[in-house]
Parts: C-alpha cells; sequence; structure tokens
C-alpha cells in the first residue's frame, strides 16, 4: 500500500511540475518457483554469478524485454534460469520494491508463483548452482527482508491453501 500511495503521489507531483531526484522503475520480474515434494513444497534458490549481486541467493527475475509483457517477461526468465516452462503461474499479488544504489532508482516489480514439475535445473551462466530447499531455510537463505516476507506470504496463501483463482494465469 505504502509503495502504490508513494507511486500516485510522485504521479501527482510530476503532473505538478515538480522534480523528483529519485526515478521510478517498472521494467523487472521476479518469480518465486515452487516443486511439490512428499507432502511439503521446496523453492527454488539461485546463485548469483554475474557482477549484481554476485555470489547471493536469489528467485528467478530479469528484465521486461521490449514489446513483452510482464507474464511473457516472467515466463521467458523462468525458462532461461531453470531451463524448463512452469506447469501453472499466479500473481503474488505482492510488488517488491527495493532502492537501486548503481542506478539511483526506486524499483518495482511484481512478483509471480511459478510451479515447476522437474527438479532438474539446466542454470544459466547467471547462476553458479540452485537449491530446492523448504520455506524456513528459503526464508533464512535469501538476503533481503523484503524476499524472506515474500516466502511467507507464498506459503500462506499458495501453498497452505488453494489460492484465488483470481490469481491463475492462464498459460499461453
Amino acid at each position: 500500500m505504502i509503495c502504490l500511495a508513494a507511486f500516485g503521489f510522485f504521479i501527482a507531483m510530476s503532473k505538478a511540475g515538480n522534480n523528483f531526484q529519485i526515478p521510478i522503475s517498472t521494467s523487472y520480474v521476479c518469480a518465486y518457483v515452487v516443486r511439490k515434494e512428499g507432502d511439503g513444497y521446496k523453492f527454488l534458490l539461485l546463485k548469483r554469478n554475474s557482477r549484481y549481486m554476485f555470489g547471493l541467493w536469489g528467485q528467478v527475475a530479469g528484465k521486461v524485454e521490449d514489446g513483452e509483457t510482464a507474464i511473457q517477461a516472467v515466463i521467458r526468465e523462468i525458462q532461461e534460469e531453470t531451463g524448463h516452462r512452469p506447469t501453472a503461474l499466479y500473481s503474488a499479488d505482492i510488488i517488491e520494491s527495493f532502492y537501486d544504489i548503481e542506478y539511483n532508482t526506486i524499483q518495482l516489480i511484481p512478483a509471480f508463483v511459478a510451479i515447476l514439475d522437474s527438479a532438474d535445473i539446466v542454470l544459466s551462466s547467471e547462476h553458479s548452482e540452485y537449491r530446492w530447499v523448504g520455506p524456513n531455510e528459503a526464508g533464512a537463505m535469501f538476503p533481503f527482508p523484503l524476499q524472506k516476507s515474500t516466502v511467507e506470504l507464498i506459503r500462506r496463501e499458495f501453498l497452505e491453501k488453494n489460492p484465488p483463482a483470481a490469481l491463475k494465469i492462464e498459460l499461453p
């Protein structure tokens, strides 16, 4: 709510002719990939291998390319970073946000929940390793507080009960 309220304030003030020094960007998407295992679920964590956030564990994430929708971008990113197409996809009904120090921007990132059937991941050059871990371990391994809270939201709203049908995305 605060992020969206701030975004609305930014637009209103921009129209009024005020200049801001911190632009807002919405050019990225992310997906928390999960897989059913036994009587529970495992989250996929990927270890960054590129200069940006080197060595940190994260979820599938990437930039929306020209002409893509957020849904097209997140499906492409999942395929590029895992080697698989999701069997189900949901809006996580959350917008992650952070301040990008390098580019002096506030990033607003729609989060998705993707279901994979396969445990075998084909890593892209962006990552050096992967792990399938339970929600508690995922929360401990993610470096940022918002990632940790998104894992908890996904556990509570998507894994422990059926998510609202309105959040399900029909795969093309």
